[in-house]
């Protein structure tokens, strides 16, 4: 993939969902180089007021922040860490064979979180999030926007990156 922007995670232990927020915020602008307004749109989509050309995504979990920067194309970044995953939340957001696979695996946990990532990553960059499960069953079906697992050297983390296609 073509990526043409920047992305980063980050580790640490932040309690609270204002602390990763502001974690999270920290590191975009350790991306960007210079403080920046983030501002959010009706879908909750953060931007930079005054910037439009120059997209940005932000993720957050209670040990990891990630955060990606794009001139000129949508991005969508997502990072998890490692928890107790229900059974039936993987019914409610994985297709029949992604259920079957992510089972067969050899950490199943691990294994749905890296799909998980990959789907949020996609519906962020669509700028529109999660709006329901259901919304991303269906979630990578599309070649409408590239995928890639992100390299984490944090324990028990996993993060994608996706970006619309040029053309």
């Amino acid at each position: 993939m073509t990526f043409g922007g920047q992305w980063s995670v980050a580790g640490g232990r932040w309690p609270t969902h204002t602390e990763q927020s502001t974690a999270a915020r920290r590191l975009l602008v350790s991306l960007l180089g210079h403080e920046a307004t983030v501002e959010h749109n009706a879908d909750g989509a953060p931007f930079l007021s005054g910037n439009p050309n120059l997209h940005i995504s932000l993720s957050h979990c209670r040990t990891a922040v990630a955060a990606a920067v794009c001139d000129n194309k949508k991005v969508g970044i997502d990072i998890e860490s490692r928890r107790r995953i229900s059974r039936s939340l993987m019914e409610r957001v994985c297709t029949s064979d992604e259920f079957d696979t992510v089972n067969r695996s050899i950490d199943p946990t691990m294994a749905f979180l890296q799909l998980w990532t990959r789907k949020e990553a996609v519906l962020k960059c669509r700028g529109t999030g999660i709006k329901g499960f259901e919304s991303m069953v269906h979630a990578l079906e599309s070649d409408d926007v590239e995928v890639i697992d992100l390299p984490c050297d944090l324990p028990d983390t996993v993060a994608a990156l996706a970006v619309i296609k040029a053309g």
